[in-house]
């Protein structure tokens, strides 16, 4: 937050370079007030830019192969622009690279879930994918498996075909992006 802070102030003090500059082209007709409304409108764009970028400027920083499972639109009353196009404020994301099956042909899937929101460190949540049963659960450090890779004692969230973290795991398409 505080980049963007310093993003936005920085494109204030070129919008009013711009509005001195207008100023100086016009002789000086156009009024004085041209300097704080094109700072102010550059700020403006500044903030749209970057609430409408940053998604892509994380997203480059994470594996290739990433897949979006689901994705937390923002729309305010206080950013008209959003009630024409709302802008990603989370996603919720998965590495293939990175999944594993539990044992050989156990079908259980351990994953990390990649939970990121705009201004927040993301947060990594391991967890398991049942394709055969169409369930998950959260994966721990305590989490105890059977030979034949099943998780002891765990507990799974029914959830169905639908889920998005089900769907996109299993080789179905996310429902949620």
């Amino acid at each position: 937050m505080f980049w963007t802070l310093i993003t936005v102030f920085i494109a204030g003090f070129a919008g009013a370079g711009i509005g001195f500059l207008l100023r100086n082209i016009s002789r000086n007709r156009l009024p004085k007030g041209i300097v704080p409304i094109c700072a102010g409108l550059t700020m403006i764009v500044a903030t749209v830019g970057l609430e409408y970028g940053w998604q892509r400027g994380v997203q480059a920083t994470m594996a290739e192969d990433l897949v979006i499972i689901s994705t937390r639109e923002q729309q305010a009353w206080y950013q008209p622009w959003t009630l024409v196009r709302p802008w990603v404020r989370g996603f919720i994301a998965y590495s293939p690279g990175e999944t594993v099956e539990t044992a050989d042909d156990s079908g259980i899937l351990a994953v990390q879930l990649r939970i990121q929101e705009r201004w927040q460190p993301q947060v990594i949540r391991p967890a398991l994918v049942d394709c055969d049963g169409a369930r998950w659960t959260d994966l721990s450090a305590s989490t105890q498996f059977d030979n034949q890779g099943d998780p002891v004692d765990a507990t799974w969230r029914e959830t169905g075909l639908e889920d998005p973290i089900v769907g996109a795991v299993c080789g179905r398409e996310a429902t949620g992006s």
